[in-house]
């Protein structure tokens, strides 16, 4: 029978776990355009212009760098090229700003400055660095919950951390846990965001902790080059310990190694600081058929299950 509610609100009604449910990327790129070109917000909008038009070549060249991700930006009335890169890493996470002239000063960006310590360079110039960026999906042509959960979080957000520090931007992937939210420099995911959440989250992400119980993932773990299930299992297994540990200083935990047990299941391993070191097992199974979209036929999704194994 098909479902009568929302995909978000399906999701909501199952108490789904948000943590492992953001795919790898800890390098995003940020541009800022309405896309009247493309008739907007469409939803799939960044595979589109990758394909053709004014934005392809310019795609093209960003979605060379190392697990990359792509969105587009905008606030309402906004008509500039703001562009923005985070460098999500473990040990440093950056994000950078420039006023873009044209969009085709993308095709100067210098890839290989993002591996760099300096701030990355359009041509000659440098990008500028900043402290903190927010970014909401409220894409609702994508699909309506992310407009119905997303403006509210984007209008509470952008009235308490400052209208400059937040955008709207096209798809983060994960609809049914709509409002999601990403918060720069280090790339931590939350989903299932309501506006009377925004305070608690802008007061914790300031002063450096996590909110595990909104948390989907974060995109801090480069130089482990990991794949698809390797980032999710890691995502669900910091998830539980940092419960366990009580851990939620986002230094608390960093990852060491993700170690391919076979039969869907991983094991996880991290550093704690103040010395020591704890491990979880990650088993991944699939769900009951379940909305994944608002109408898009219900399938099974995957689950994860943690088990803690050593702490030390």
């Amino acid at each position: 029978m098909q479902s009568t509610m929302t995909c978000a609100e399906e999701s909501r009604a199952l108490n789904e776990t948000l943590a492992g449910t953001f795919k790898p990327a800890d390098t995003f790129f940020l541009i800022e355009s309405n896309l009247p070109d493309y008739g907007g917000w469409s939803g799939s909008i960044v595979k589109a212009a990758s394909r053709n038009g004014e934005f392809a070549p310019y795609l093209r060249h960003l979605g060379s760098a190392p697990r990359a991700k792509i969105l587009f930006i905008r606030r309402p009335q906004g008509d500039g090229k703001n562009f923005y890169i985070a460098l999500t890493n473990q040990d440093e996470p950056k994000i950078y700003h420039a006023e873009l002239d044209d969009y085709g000063d993308l095709l100067a960006l210098d890839i290989a400055s993002l591996r760099d310590d300096g701030a990355p360079r359009i041509g000659r110039r440098e990008m500028t660095e900043i402290d903190e960026l927010f970014t909401v999906c409220t894409n609702g042509r994508h699909d309506p919950c992310c407009a119905a959960h997303g403006a509210p979080v984007y209008q509470e957000l952008a009235g308490q951390a400052g209208a400059e520090r937040v955008w709207q931007t096209t798809h983060i992937g994960g609809h049914r846990m709509a409002a999601t939210l990403i918060a720069f420099p280090q790339g931590v995911v939350y989903g299932h965001v309501d506006p009377h959440d925004v305070e608690s989250l802008l007061m914790n992400h300031r002063a450096g902790y996590i909110l595990t119980h909104k948390y989907r993932g974060r995109g801090c773990y480069a130089g482990h080059a990991l794949d698809e299930a390797a980032h999710l299992a890691a995502g669900a297994a910091e998830a539980v310990i940092r419960e366990e540990t009580r851990k939620y200083g986002l230094q608390d935990l960093r990852l060491l190694a993700v170690d391919d047990l076979g039969g869907g299941s991983q094991r996880v391993s991290f550093s704690v600081g103040g010395g020591g070191s704890c491990s979880a097992e990650v088993g991944t199974r699939l769900s009951a058929p379940r909305l994944s979209s608002c109408g898009d036929e219900p399938k099974p999704m995957p689950q994860h299950d943690v088990s803690i194994l050593a702490a030390t």
